[in-house]
């Protein structure tokens, strides 16, 4: 179907110079017989049939003869030369008349036109116009009337020229045009193909043969039915060409099989051609690869379903919030916050949600105004609710685990923990997603979880206070039963009894220590950390081999905490009591570091004592654990630190290594907000 433009032209020119030897050998043999009739002139007769024949031997070994058909435009030149040689002899024949002279003059510059190159029309008529003068002077038959007839000649080589560039020009662009739309066809971004009426490929560009995998010679002739990937699409193209055939374009998707027998989507666009002679119909294709397309067109289609599985399956409620305006962004907050509240109504949730609720369908849901969700018995919730909005605001339209107090459809108080995100375009909230869990049954857990522990909390203090004075009275008995002992065997009894007492008694004391961290009677107050450290080697001076320790003090004197301080001396006591205690007996030394730093202060307490063992590192902060069997103390000394540092948002962690000492690393805000 699709050839190009020089083809194109080479066929044509071939189709013309065939049609010329023909018509040349029909009038040379007219003009043979009527010249024989006229005149009885058998020579012209003969060699007119010479020249007939030999345009007829032109015009049939053209079609058999491959070499005859290669060189066939300078045959037919040759031929040219021989007709109007012939054409000569007549004329000379009829003593040059101008009756014969003239249509000869008009019969060369005709002929002249039909070679492709001016210097060969040139010679063309510059041969048979000096043969005819050479005649004419030769014989003496030189006539005045003749000059027109020459004069004739030489100005058609002239126009002849003229035409010739004009035909040259005119096939120069029309090959360039070609030249465009191939470069086009070539280089588009979509297939592109020719099919007869029998749907059989004519002509298929590259990109085409990309999209399918298969090459011009693989399907050239073809079907395009065959490339069909089964009956479902046969039947679709099969539509497309007949709504095609009515239509002057049509539109369709389609499924075609790759080269390698993979799938391949594409979408056809076609319209209806005919040839330039009206004898060839059929149709151009053109073919847009969408299998990337389909491919996410299905992902998304299979991600929607896994998502709508999600959210009806979820075992948390799952809601999104339109607004009956979008809501501008940089409006006030408490503009904003009514319009959450007032304008916000569900448009899609969750089965869960409406059980969450105590409904039995979303549809019950579907609609509710985002206020009507929340309780408000006074002012409180009132803040609360307005606070929950506007930490949505200020937090960038969104929300994690934050708490509202709602109702259900009875009545009845519920605890949701949300987490929310709003969907923001141009500069306005357009809509907002939200999860949310059922935390009532946890809050009520909670609430008498804390009332457990405050009333074991006041068992705790109570009854460790209450244990002193009995403590107290053992001491004081085992004192006068020293006084009034005459018998020194029995002063070994009485010192095991004080030093269990005294034990009992430092117990006593932790507990009472944790009770109060735990109870929470904080009172905040600026403490200055060196103070604090000094003012704790100062209660500490009555330990055994307290001025033998050398204390190496890095305490910036302007280092202050803002914090309750009984629970920092709960701490540092209980740290700096320690490291005394397990330091190196020989050679003892501690180190205590206090800095601050970004409104963080950091404190480092080393010893240079045992070390803790590997295997109890991670016990050493239980309650009542102790890691060495004859140490003195309760094993409540580092669960006290940590209770304290957990209220005052603070942490520990440690170092140790065995014979090398241990250091315990503090970090605590520079100003506590009680927990």
């Amino acid at each position: 179907m699709h050839i190009a433009f020089k083809e194109k032209l080479k066929f044509t020119e071939l189709k013309n110079l065939r049609s010329l030897n023909v018509m040349a050998a029909i009038v040379v043999t007219l003009m043979g017989f009527i010249f024989e009739f006229a005149y009885h002139d058998g020579y012209i007769l003969v060699s007119g049939l010479l020249v007939s024949i030999i345009l007829t031997s032109n015009y049939f070994l053209s079609f058999y003869s491959l070499p005859y058909r290669e060189h066939f435009t300078n045959i037919t030149y040759a031929s040219i030369f021989l007709l109007h040689f012939w054409a000569v002899y007549v004329t000379f024949s009829r003593d040059f008349e101008i009756d014969f002279l003239l249509p000869l003059s008009i019969s060369i510059f005709t002929f002249s036109l039909i070679f492709d190159r001016f210097y060969k029309s040139l010679i063309f008529i510059f041969t048979i116009t000096t043969i005819l003068l050479f005649l004419m002077l030769t014989m003496g038959e030189w006539e005045p009337e003749h000059t027109i007839a020459l004069i004739t000649l030489y100005t058609g080589a002239l126009i002849s020229n003229r035409i010739l560039q004009q035909k040259e020009a005119y096939h120069s662009e029309i090959q360039n045009q070609e030249m465009r739309y191939l470069d086009l066809v070539e280089n588009m971004n979509d297939g592109l193909i020719y099919v007869n009426d029998k749907l059989e490929f004519q002509f298929l560009n590259d990109r085409f043969c990309e999209i399918t995998g298969f090459n011009r010679e693989d399907l050239l002739g073809r079907s395009m039915m065959e490339l069909s990937k089964d009956e479902g699409a046969k039947d679709v193209i099969q539509q497309f060409f007949n709504d095609l055939k009515n239509s002057t374009s049509v539109e369709v998707e389609s499924e075609l099989i790759h080269k390698n027998k993979s799938s391949v989507w594409v979408q056809m666009k076609g319209s209806k051609y005919q040839s330039d002679d009206s004898s060839k119909a059929g149709f151009m294709l053109v073919f847009s690869d969408i299998t990337k397309l389909k491919l996410a067109q299905q992902l998304l289609k299979h991600k929607e379903e896994g998502y709508r599985s999600f959210i009806e399956q979820s075992a948390v409620g799952i809601w999104r919030a339109e607004y009956k305006k979008p809501i501008p962004i940089d409006l006030p907050l408490d503009e904003q916050v009514d319009l959450l509240l007032d304008t916000g109504v569900i448009a899609e949730c969750n089965d869960f949600m409406a059980m969450m609720y105590g409904y039995s369908s979303t549809d019950s849901l579907l609609g509710k105004r985002i206020r009507e969700f929340y309780h408000v018995e006074n002012n409180f919730d009132e803040e609360r609710t307005k606070e929950f909005m506007t930490i949505f605001i200020k937090n960038d339209y969104r929300i994690s685990s934050a708490e509202s107090k709602e109702l259900d459809r009875d009545g009845n108080i519920r605890y949701m923990l949300n987490n929310n995100i709003g969907v923001i375009e141009n500069g306005y909230l357009l809509r907002t997603w939200g999860v949310q869990t059922d935390i009532t049954e946890r809050k009520k857990t909670e609430r008498e979880l804390i009332e457990t522990n405050h009333e074991l909390d006041t068992f705790f203090y109570k009854a460790s206070h209450d244990l002193k004075g009995p403590l107290a009275s053992v001491m004081g008995i085992v004192n006068l039963a020293r006084l009034e002992n005459q018998n020194n065997d029995l002063e070994g009894y009485f010192s095991m009894i004080e030093t269990s007492v005294k034990r009992l008694d430092r117990t006593l004391l932790d507990l009472i220590e944790l009770a109060r961290t735990r109870r929470g009677n904080t009172k905040i107050s600026v403490i200055n950390m060196k103070g604090l450290v000094e003012e704790i080697l100062g209660s500490l001076k009555h330990v055994p081999d307290f001025a033998r320790i050398n204390f190496e003090l890095k305490i910036d004197q302007h280092t202050e905490v803002q914090a309750d301080k009984v629970l920092i001396l709960s701490v540092f006591q209980n740290l700096i009591h320690n490291a005394i205690n397990y330091c190196n007996h020989e050679s003892p030394w501690i180190r205590i570091k206090i800095q601050e730093k970004d409104k963080v202060v950091y404190t480092e307490i080393s010893d240079n004592g045992k070390g803790i063992p590997e295997n109890i590192k991670g016990r050493v902060f239980e309650m009542f654990y102790r890691g060495n069997q004859e140490s003195s103390g309760s094993g409540l000394g580092l669960f006290i630190v940590k209770n304290a540092l957990e209220k005052m948002k603070g942490k520990i962690r440690f170092e140790s290594e065995i014979g090398k000492g241990t250091t315990f690393f503090v970090t605590l805000p520079s100003t506590v907000i009680e927990s």
